[in-house]
């Protein structure tokens, strides 16, 4: 920060006075902190810094033409604090805590303020545009599967080298999150959104104007689709963590979860209208103008919400990460304190974590997160093998159109959006009441709190609609039933995909602060196990029939019930573990702040919840 020489002999002026001794044991309290306080109660950095500002309107009656920062004032005088100390008066009544634009922190600091500083209106917004974002990633899965013989036709070559493209848009589906996920924890929600979004913007535009002399280049398209549009999720759900607190996060994760659950439905009933009116390019045409629309208003006014960057919300973000608009207020903003002699950098709040893209991976390594996504995952392929097929079983059944076909789609993604958004809700009632029992949640009350309990609670009724709807709707197709039949059970196929809400929003709660890392953990395992299912169960039906077939996925799927058990007993023991193991790590880098040697105890630092 620039330091004339007029404010220097002004500042050790005012330090001399006896109302500016007194801030010095309170500025200390304000320090750069790696950890951030998720409900924003941190009393003694509060209390810093009402006295602060206390000490600055002091400091400014007595000496107007200085302007100074709360670091200015932190910074030690030149001259000898004198050896006696004056007695002080009443305290004046605490000022109110307006903002922390001169303090450099990452932590939500107002006591009594709300978990984010966004409204519930905003906070809508925010969930809304980031579903439609998210929707990229499962309705680009299988949108041209309907096209499939005709992209064949066009291409002049085999349908098995065309599901080789769906195949390959799977397997970067699933690897390619891990990267984004921790990048959005890294540098930010918004710039990786934008990122993303620009990426398979683009790619569907290659897509659409491919020759069809060029297999190897719609199978490059393909790839960077699923590069772009794969991640989108993960970011998602790291923003809704961001926004919403555990007691509401159902409420907001069922309806970002619409997106993820419909789009596989939608899908087919887009690809199979566009393949049949327009032909197969219109099909990305039309991704291109959906995307556009998506990204434009998200460019202009999607905040940024990471909490290591903004807190809840109320702090400037860095520039990379500002609108528009924000970014104006910025420069303005600087313009202003280098016009009064002050330097822009107070404005950089905060220092950004680093960059990990192999977190996802170290996440699986916990024994919860394994367990209970690889568990939940069987279901996942279990659900998107039954979607697969579906379309061939009402071609060879029932004789039905691309159209036709399409349409039968709809009722599962209208069950699965209506269990999703109606998941969250119940879910949020039943941590309201565990959170009433034992006076907090699960973070202040860590041995009390029932986590696993109050989570996986509603997790039976949905995975037995979910076999019990799968397996009807296969032999009701396999005996030939009207229909009516696999089109209503298809409805109860998609309630039953409730599970996916359920799974994500415990992941969120064991790691709070890495919502990215956690969802692109749940979303390599799912579509690991998914791309096996999508490969073969066309062979097993060929083989077994419809019916049998899902008889024996189902009966793979209920050999992993003691998953979830497992993680019920031994869950709150894994969590004790990590948080003594987090408390100790934090100890130690106290001993190393103070010069103390590093204690021999203490196993090597690795990542930790």
């Amino acid at each position: 920060m620039a330091e004339p020489a007029a404010d220097e002999t002004a500042l050790e002026r005012a330090r001399d006075r006896p109302e500016d001794r007194r801030l010095a044991p309170s500025i200390s309290h304000i320090q750069p902190s790696a950890r951030q306080d998720d409900d924003g109660d941190n009393h003694d950095l509060v209390k810093g810094v009402q006295h602060v500002e206390r000490g600055k309107e002091d400091a400014r009656s007595d000496a107007p033409t200085t302007t100074r920062s709360i670091a200015s004032l932190s910074r030690p005088s030149a001259s000898p604090a004198p050896t006696s100390t004056p007695t002080l008066g009443p305290a004046p009544a605490p000022v109110p805590f307006q903002d922390l634009n001169h303090v450099r922190t990452n932590l939500t600091t107002a006591s009594g303020k709300g978990y984010s500083a966004f409204t519930d209106g905003q906070k809508w917004l925010i969930v809304i545009f980031s579903a439609l974002g998210a929707i990229f990633s499962p309705i680009s899965t299988n949108i041209y599967v309907p096209a499939i013989p005709t992209l064949a036709k066009a291409f002049n070559t085999t349908t098995e080298r065309i599901n080789l493209t769906v195949t390959v848009y799977l397997v970067f589906q699933a690897l390619t999150p891990s990267i984004w996920g921790s990048a959005g924890d890294c540098y930010g929600r918004r710039p990786v959104f934008i990122a993303c979004l620009s990426v398979y913007l683009l790619s569907c535009v290659g897509t659409a104007l491919c020759p069809t002399s060029a297999y190897w280049l719609l199978m490059l398209m393909r790839v960077l689709q699923a590069t772009g549009g794969s991640a989108l999720i993960a970011v998602g759900t790291g923003v809704v963590a961001d926004i919403a607190t555990p007691q509401e996060r159902g409420r907001y994760l069922g309806l970002f979860n619409l997106g993820t659950t419909v789009g596989p439905a939608l899908g087919p009933l887009l690809g199979g209208i566009f393949a049949f009116t327009l032909g197969w390019r219109s099909i990305f045409w039309f991704l291109v103008i959906f995307c556009a629309c998506v990204l434009v208003p998200m460019i202009l006014a999607f905040p940024e919400t990471l909490r290591s960057l903004v807190g809840d919300g109320s702090l400037p973000p860095p520039l990379w990460n500002c609108t528009p608009a924000a970014l104006l207020r910025r420069k303005q903003e600087m313009k202003e304190m280098r016009e009064r002699g002050e330097s822009g950098d107070s404005l950089g709040l905060t220092k950004r974590a680093k960059f990990k893209p192999w977190a996802s991976f170290l996440l699986f390594l916990e024994p919860d997160i394994a367990l209970m996504f690889t568990w939940s995952s069987l279901y996942y392929a279990h659900w998107y093998a039954l979607l697969t097929v579906f379309s061939t079983l009402l071609e060879t059944q029932y004789k039905a159109s691309e159209v036709v076909i399409g349409l039968c789609y709809i009722p599962n993604g209208v069950g699965a959006g209506l269990s999703g958004f109606a998941t969250g809700r119940v879910m949020d009632v039943f941590y309201r009441k565990e959170k009433k029992r034992v006076g907090g949640d699960h973070r202040h009350c860590p041995d009390t709190f029932r986590l696993e309990r109050v989570r996986f609670s509603i997790l039976p009724y949905h995975l037995g609609i979910l076999l019990a709807s799968t397996m009807g709707l296969a032999w009701s197709i396999q005996a030939h039933a009207p229909i009516a039949v696999p089109i209503v059970l298809n409805l109860f196929v998609g309630i039953g995909t409730g599970f996916l809400t359920t799974t994500t929003i415990y992941g969120i709660d064991l790691f709070t602060g890495q919502g990215g890392a956690v969802t692109a953990t749940f979303n390599l395992i799912r579509c690991a196990l998914g791309a096996i299912t999508v490969s073969t169960v066309d062979l097993v039906v060929q083989r077994m029939g419809a019916g049998w077939c899902f008889v024996l996925f189902s009966g793979i799927c209920l050999a992993g019930t003691p998953i979830p058990f497992i993680c019920l007993n031994w869950g709150p023991v894994w969590r004790r573990s990590r948080r003594e193991k987090a408390e100790q790590r934090e100890r130690e880098g106290e001993r190393v702040e103070s010069g103390l040697p590093r204690s021999s105890a203490l196993p090597p630092p690795a990542k930790v919840s």
